[in-house]
């Protein structure tokens, strides 16, 4: 459209041929748009697939490591069988056979939460005695993070 000086408004297209590109513009940001939205459903339909993949793959390994584990603890008590060992070490293998299921259970945790595990509640609680002992909050404070660092 284009308006002259003495204010008309003249179109090189007719009011039929504007609305007809109007209406094809019009379309074509909806198909546009359409694609847009169905490559964005693909690419979190391929995401969740992964994620279902890697989970899947997670408790395949977390199997495998239970088997082994189970199979390492009944060829340890068919040896100690064999020895003739005392009761003594039967409360071993009990405690040793808590341990690792523990260790198995705890697999999907992050890394402090796993790192806590590693340190036994006696050495925790007396760390938390000292600490509460501490009167000075950055000697606190700095013995914490030392601490968390080992």
């Amino acid at each position: 459209m284009v308006e002259t000086r003495s204010g008309k408004i003249t179109s090189p297209y007719t009011q039929e041929q504007q609305e007809k590109m109007t209406g094809l513009v019009r379309e074509n940001k909806e198909r546009k748009e359409l694609l847009k939205q169905g490559k964005l459903k693909a690419m979190v339909e391929e995401q969740a697939a992964k994620m279902k993949k890697l989970e899947e793959e997670m408790e395949e390994k977390k199997k495998v490591a239970e088997e082994e584990a189970a199979a390492e603890a009944e060829e340890e008590r068919k040896r100690r069988e064999e020895k003739g060992e005392t009761s003594d070490r039967a409360k071993e293998d009990a405690a040793m056979e808590k341990k690792i299921t523990e260790w198995i259970a705890n697999l999907s945790l992050g890394e402090d939460e796993e790192a806590r595990f590693y340190v036994p509640q006696d050495e925790r609680d007396a760390l938390a005695n000292a600490l509460a002992a501490m009167e000075d909050p950055l000697e606190r404070q700095e013995a914490e993070e030392e601490k968390k660092l080992e």
